[in-house]
């Protein structure tokens, strides 16, 4: 069961140090990551858990190498649905087409950026086709020529 966060007292330096570890490298053993900000690993473990309950983290998930599995395109196709198109249906469906990504839903002229990871331009003139059948009246993509990530540890310092 998730505590509610609106109780939860704020962030110490030490959850700050374990969640920016964390976040560097989420498969540290409870003795490594106690290393790394002078606790015992059980100590460490506790503190792991009840940022845990308190929904500080959230999980913890594998990064995939899309070069390595071919998806060596990346594009950014902000969309515009036709007015008839129902918004949770077209999500849906959206969540079926292998190459998406991420979706966001906007204000402004377009109503989604979609993020799509695809192997060539054949491929994505194929995922452009399949969003119109979905009901995207306009779409405007953009081909990704790189991408700087940023370390997500910084959010502890704000």
């Amino acid at each position: 069961m998730t505590e509610n966060t609106s109780t939860t007292k704020p962030l110490d330096d030490l959850d700050r140090q374990i969640v920016g570890a964390l976040v560097r490298a989420g498969r540290l053993s409870f003795q490594e990551l106690g290393r790394q900000v002078h606790l015992s690993a059980n100590s460490a473990a506790d503190r792991v858990r009840r940022l845990q309950r308190a929904g500080v983290i959230s999980g913890y998930a594998a990064e995939l190498s899309l070069p390595a599995l071919g998806r060596t395109l990346l594009a950014l196709s902000d969309t515009k649905l036709h007015p008839e198109v129902d918004r949770l249906e077209f999500e849906a469906q959206l969540a079926e087409v292998p190459q998406v990504l991420t979706a966001t839903h906007t204000t402004g002229e377009y109503d989604y950026l979609i993020r799509l990871a695809c192997t060539g331009t054949a491929d994505l003139e194929e995922v452009i086709d399949r969003l119109r059948a979905l009901g995207v009246r306009d779409i405007h993509s953009r081909i990704v020529l790189s991408e700087i990530e940023f370390d997500r540890a910084k959010l502890l310092d704000a």
